[in-house]
């Protein structure tokens, strides 16, 4: 599941336009992003050179930079979360600036289930 900090009538708009293979939900009081300990950043932080480098990566890749929508607030960094059906947490990672993320592998790496990873594309069905 993701969780967004979008209004229920602002993530309403933006699930018309984009398909999401999970299921995607609204906290726009980032209730749950207090709740796990996720904190908010400075303006600054937008200068670090690991931040413009990774924002660089992103136009790179085609992603454009977008007006904020309306509520969503900037500053407040995000995190990866594996939980279990009982609600405990597995993992835990709560991002030091906005590009930092664990990767796909790393995440299932985190899983107690999780088969190992192939590195053969041709066998890979799932999206990037």
């Amino acid at each position: 599941m993701a969780v967004a900090q979008a209004a229920p009538e602002v993530l309403a708009q933006y699930l018309a336009r984009v398909e999401w293979h999970v299921p995607l939900v609204c906290d726009p009081q980032r209730t749950a992003y207090t709740a796990l300990g996720l904190e908010r950043t400075g303006w600054w932080t937008f200068f670090r050179p690991r931040v413009l480098i990774g924002y660089f990566r992103g136009m790179l890749r085609g992603y454009g930079v977008k007006r904020p929508y309306r509520g969503e607030d900037l500053l407040q960094l995000g995190g990866d979360f594996l939980i279990s059906r009982e609600r405990r947490v597995l993992f835990a990672y709560r991002s030091a600036d906005p590009t930092d993320r664990p990767t796909v592998t790393e995440l299932l790496r985190q899983l107690p289930s999780a088969k190992p990873i192939s590195h053969d594309r041709s066998s890979d069905t799932s999206a990037d």
